[in-house]
């Protein structure tokens, strides 16, 4: 018999995905003994970068399950949580360049957030996480965004920031900011608002010696 706990508590909440791109071509390309390690370090950096408390409900392979109940932060902050996961994230792939004097690792880093209800229940002792708002958040991860750097915050996300009077957001003058649609399975098209973040401009940013960093 299927152990679970007998009551479901929905609540409101936030899903934050950051999504590490590139990651098929890395498998078919690195070695098993080395990829393993490599990403392992990546996934480690992306968790100790956790500056807005989320709570993690799983590692995905190439990407972390992160969530949070309640209010969702302001733009701000959100951005602010991203930029300080993608320059640890570049720090340690250039740091990985550079130590194992491997191939060039063509790995980027990708964020989908989305608000909606969700559902957390116990299966044999692990915690799950159960709701549309997942399926949403995982149906964005592949999209035709024009980037591999970017920040994808949907509608629902953004109303209830707009509901709370938070968008203080101020970006930088690199940081292109833009709306599409997702054509979702069966409830149409699903707008979104994205963030691109220009490789070029991180690479100046992340170059030893530069003195310089978007934070």
């Amino acid at each position: 018999m299927i152990q679970t706990e007998p009551k479901t508590t929905v609540r409101q909440g936030m899903i934050f995905i950051p999504d590490i791109s590139g990651f098929t071509k890395f498998v078919h390309d690195t070695d098993i003994h080395s990829g393993r390690k490599i990403v392992a370090e990546l996934l480690s950096v992306i968790l100790h970068s956790n500056i807005l408390n989320l709570k993690v409900s799983e590692i995905e392979g190439d990407a972390v399950l992160f969530y949070r109940y309640g209010p969702p932060p302001t733009l701000k902050e959100l951005v602010r949580q991203y930029e300080v996961m993608l320059i640890a994230f570049k720090r340690k792939l250039r740091d990985l360049n550079n130590t194992r004097q491997l191939a060039a690792l063509e790995l980027s880093l990708k964020l989908i957030v989305h608000f909606g209800s969700i559902a957390e229940y116990k299966l044999y002792g692990f915690k799950k996480l159960y709701g549309e708002a997942l399926v949403t958040a995982h149906n964005l991860l592949k999209n035709d965004i024009p980037s591999h750097n970017y920040i994808l915050v949907t509608k629902d996300f953004i109303e209830k920031i707009e509901s709370t009077g938070a968008d203080d957001l101020v970006l930088p003058e690199w940081v292109e900011r833009d709306t599409s649609e997702h054509m979702a399975n069966s409830d149409g098209r699903l707008p979104f608002t994205y963030f691109l973040y220009d490789t070029e401009i991180l690479n100046a940013k992340l170059s030893p010696g530069s003195g310089k960093s978007i934070l």
